[in-house]
This record gives structure tokens, sequence and C-alpha cells, in this order.
């Protein structure tokens, strides 16, 4: 991710225990707290986790070690004030202009960390680190006049990178500036001496404030993951060069494979490309019974793809043993409470279902719609959903096209990057396995062999356009998936890049979707189903400065999904099919079996 291995710099610890010192006695100017700012909304709603299960999927770590826990619950943000005089306020207080959704302090989140943010005591250094999870990404939540309802399993408005970039930023600020440095040894003392006396998180703290035994630690057992972190900050300034010439992925998306191919292979210059094809974050319900996984229906192992993950969100390997701080018996933890999460039913707050004109979208559905997002075909447990080729389904290309560019590896050999980053992942699972002494059975249900049985389930990570021909369903170079539409309603903006942001728009020809609509907002519209796009019907968090979405730049097109029916659409039949899609909330029981004309 953006910039996420800047926040690890022994160089900068050293420095600011040094200067922490050195600087007790200097006194900061006179600043201000900054008025708090008005509480958002309380969320409502549960879609199958309970809260026990909701604080694990939330702040379980995935292994990343991005930065100390203690030095974020320090840092703190400087604001110029109308006076000239300066307002401070905790950094933790601005993480609504990232997208992050709050979560208050209880027993399973003693920090009041954001969704998705983890803490854990970090291999490399012993020291309790934050990372990110899965649900920094996969927990949403949309308002309407006020109402708050989170949605376990969907898309965030996050801007993760922006989050690692500003975290950075003010890290590097107040190292520069020796009263903000002052100002943040006298914080981290208090944090310490709270955490010291159990008045938040754990106790036992002795050996994050030892610092000899810390740099022991780091230089002796786990010399070759320190040496991994710092064969990752010299390749920040090839990563920053190719971001400044990437598409901008704004609220609620990534370009992950993008960024992952410099983050992996970036170190050879010729790997480093510019990351083009930010996609909207997909919604996860359903997901035990998918076959394929990511947009480009390129993946089909569950541990493997989520190693992947876990490496782009901060976790470190050492790449000539592939020991790694990936959490793989957490990995698993986290796949399972996903598969606990359901479709979320249409909120009580929003304005209530026209049970009529609803009964008029389901006849169109069945018509015109479930053809393609409906029909599957199954071995019995997994569904195969319909694959489109690029000429088909007519959307932005560049998420295909990218996922299968070839890299250079260290031994000069070439390869795609599906296989390449397979070897890689596939390197570190077998390490992690034999660490924790794994007998067979034990990875056989970790890598939910149960349902994904037999050869065809090999674990992979395929290219469908270049080996079109290795699978039945790439066929035609068939690449791009039609999955269910369950669930649907929460999941905006739409498309696999998060180009179109209602159903209402994705409905009418592509010369009549909005060309730029600005994203940020939690403010949902109940009408087009979907963000609302109009200024005045919502207000942005503080701080958030909104972006616009831009869909005539590489990687960000609107165009496709443009079907033989749609110049029979009228604005009646298209408010039918939206009414409808607001009940179709629920899975088929039989995982192989596809929904009923009917169900709702």
């Amino acid at each position: 991710m953006r910039f996420r291995k800047l926040l690890f710099v022994g160089g900068i610890f050293v420095a600011g225990v040094v200067g922490g010192w050195t600087l007790r006695g200097v006194r900061p100017p006179e600043v201000r707290a900054a008025p708090r700012f008005p509480p958002p909304p309380v969320a409502a709603g549960h879609n199958g986790l309970s809260d026990g299960e909701r604080t694990s999927f939330y702040h379980l770590s995935e292994g990343g070690e991005l930065y100390p826990v203690d030095w974020l619950l320090a840092l703190d943000v400087e604001v110029p004030a109308s006076d000239g005089s300066i307002l401070v306020r905790p950094f933790l207080d601005t993480v609504d202009r990232y997208g992050l959704l709050p979560d208050a302090k209880h027993p399973g989140n003693p920090y009041g960390l954001p969704v998705g943010i983890s803490f854990a005591r970090a291999k490399v250094s012993g020291v309790e680190m934050i990372g990110l999870n899965c649900s920094a990404c996969h927990v949403g939540q949309v308002q309407y006049q006020n109402h708050a309802v989170r949605i376990d399993g969907g898309p965030n408005m996050a801007y993760i990178n922006k989050f690692l970039e500003h975290l950075a930023a003010e890290t590097e600020s107040t190292f520069k500036a020796p009263h903000r440095l002052a100002r943040f040894w006298d914080r981290l003392r208090e944090v310490r001496r709270a955490r010291r006396a159990g008045a938040t998180g754990p106790r036992d703290v002795a050996d994050d404030e030892t610092f000899a035994r810390r740099m022991l630690h780091m230089f002796t057992s786990n010399r070759g993951l320190l040496e991994a972190q710092v064969n990752a900050l010299r390749n920040v300034p090839m990563l920053s060069r190719s971001l400044s010439i990437s598409t901008e992925e704004g609220y609620g998306r990534l370009d992950a494979f993008g960024i992952g191919r410099d983050e992996l292979f970036g170190a050879i210059k010729a790997n480093s490309l510019p990351a083009d094809a930010p996609v909207s974050i997909p919604h996860i319900w359903g997901l035990e019974y998918t076959g394929w996984l990511q947009w480009g229906a390129n993946t089909n192992s569950v541990m493997e793809r989520n190693i992947g993950q876990a490496l782009g969100v901060g976790a470190l390997f050492d790449p000539k043993t592939f020991a790694s701080t990936v959490r793989l018996e957490n990995l698993h933890q986290l796949e399972g409470l996903a598969y606990k999460i359901t479709p979320p039913k249409w909120p009580d707050t929003f304005p209530p279902i026209d049970s009529a004109r609803a009964d008029r979208g389901r006849a169109l559905f069945y018509q015109h719609c479930a053809g393609c997002h409906e029909t599957f075909k199954t071995d019995g447990k997994m569904r195969l959903y319909q694959l489109f080729s690029l000429d088909e389904v007519g959307t932005d290309p560049m998420t295909a096209i990218n996922f299968e560019r070839q890299v250079i590896l260290a031994d000069g050999t070439v390869q795609g990057f599906p296989q390449a980053a397979l070897g890689l992942v596939t390197a570190i699972k077998q390490k992690g396995y034999q660490e924790l002494k794994l007998d067979e059975a034990t990875i056989a249900a970790w890598e939910e062999r149960q349902i994904r049985s037999g050869p065809q389930w090999e674990p992979t990570f395929r290219s469908p356009l270049a080996d079109a021909d290795k699978w039945d369903d790439t066929r035609g170079r068939k690449v791009y998936r039609s999955k269910t539409l369950v669930g649907i309603w929460a999941t905006a903006p739409f498309l696999h890049n998060g180009s179109v942001p209602t159903l209402y728009d994705l409905l009418k020809p592509a010369a009549e979707r909005p060309v730029m609509f600005p994203t940020g907002t939690r403010e949902y519209d109940p009408i087009k189903l979907g963000i609302q796009t109009d200024p005045s019907k919502y207000v942005l968090p503080p701080g958030l400065p909104g972006f616009l979405m831009d869909t005539r730049l590489r990687g960000n097109w609107n165009t496709g999904h443009e079907w033989s029916f749609y110049p029979t659409l009228t604005d009646d039949m298209r408010y039918a099919l939206i009414e409808f899609l607001k009940t179709y909330t629920t899975e088929p029981a039989n995982p192989g079996s596809p929904p009923r004309p009917g169900a709702q």
C-alpha cells in the first residue's frame, strides 16, 4: 500500500528516543486543544456477526506491522486557527476524513482504534504495533437523514493509502519540529503510564520500553525480517514515482494488484508501472461458495488470496527463508467470520418499499437480469458464475489486463504476475505451516478443502486472458464475472471499478451516465439506489475534502453493461427493478441452486 513502507523507520525510532531524552526540558509554544468534532450518528444494524465476533473481525491482526500503537495514541495534528494560534487534536480524532469507521473503546478494543485497525505484538521488534485487516475495506456504512446503518461485509468508503500517507507525513513533521517532538514525547509517556496503570490496554508494557532488548531482538532472532523492512524502505522512491503517474483511487477503491506488483517486485525498475486500474471494494457475503475470487475471476484459493492481502497491508517476509510476519491462524479465523456474514436487509429507517412496484420489478429482473447474474454452474458445492469477455461486457479493461503483466524476477527470468506472485505466496504459506507445525488435517480445514475439493480447486492464480484455453469457463478470453445481485443495494458505487454511482445510472446507456461525480460521503440515495451525488443533500465529515471521480481517466471508464434490452427500458421499469432489488436480500438455501423467481 502507498507509503506503508515509510512507516517502519528504524532510524526515526532511534531519533525519536534520543530526541525525547534531549528535549525533555524544551517547552512547546502555547497551543490550544482543538474543539472536538461532533460525534457521528450511532450505527444500527447487524448482518450475521455477534458483537463478540465483530470485535475479532474488526481488530484481529493479519500480521501487518505498520506503526507502534503507543505512537499512534500519542501522535497529534496541528491545525492553524483563524487568530494565528495553533489548534492541536489527536491524530485518531481525524480518521473520518479517510473513510475509516469509528469503534468505541471496549475490552476487545482497549485503544478505541477504528474498524480495520488491528493491534498485536510485532514479530520483528516485540513492540505492540498496528496493522490493517480485511474489515478496513470490507465493513461499510450508509446513512440516510442522520440514520446510519453498519453493513459488515459491505464495501467501505475508505481511502486507505491517504490515511497511511498522512500518518507518515505527520510523523515526519513531528520529528522535524522540536516543539512537536517534545509534546509527542510527553504524550507518549502519558500513554504508557495509563497502560501501566491498566487504564487502557494491556499492562505488560515493559518490553515496549526496554530499548536495548528490542534492538537485540531485532538484530538477532529476527534479523531476516528486519532486513526485509530495510529493503522495503529502499523500494519506496520507486513506488512513489509509480504512484505519481497512476490513476488516483479516491474513496472506496484500491488498485491492490498494481501496488502489490511494485511492493513485491518493484526493486527491479522495469517492474514498476503505473497503478492505473483501481477497483471498487467488493462485498464478501456469499464468499464461502464462490468458486473464483476477485473481479477478474483469477484466484481460487482461500489461503493464498488472504496471504496476498496480508502482504498488501503491512506484513513482511524474508525473501531468503520465506519466514514472515503473516499470522496464518488469524487469517483462518477471519475467513470463518466472513462466512457468517449475511446479505443486509433494507433498513427500517430508510423509506419503505413499494410492494406493488417491487412485484413488477421482480418479473423484469427474471426476464432481463437473472440469466446472467443468477445462472451459474456448480459442482454441488461451489458456484461457478458466468464469465464475459472484454468485448462482451464492454467495461474498463485495465483490471484484467494489468493483472497479467509480466515481471522480471531477481534471477532474470520473466513470468506473468499471477505465476510470480503465486510462487512467492505459496512459499510463505508453506514456511508458515512448518513454523506452526500443522498436520495435514488442519491444513485441509484451513484451505477449505471440504468445500473446494477436487483437482479443479488446486490453489492457483490464473491468467484468464493469456491462458484462456486452460479452463472451460475462460475459453474465448472470458474474464469478468457476473456475480449474484443478492444484497446489491448496499454495494455502491457500481461496476468493478466503481465508475457508476447508482443502479439507476447503471440501467441507463453509458452515454447518459455521470461523467464525473463526488465520492466520500456515506449519504445514501434510496431513490436511485446508490451514493448520494447531490451536494445539497449531504455533509462531509470534518476535514474530509471529498473526491471527484472522473470516468474519462485510464482505469475509470464507465462504459459497458449495455445489453440488448436497454433501449426498451422506461424510467418506470428502471425504478421497478430498483424497488425489487431492495427486497432481494436472501442467499439460496442450497449452495448449488440459484434463487427461484419469487424468492426474496
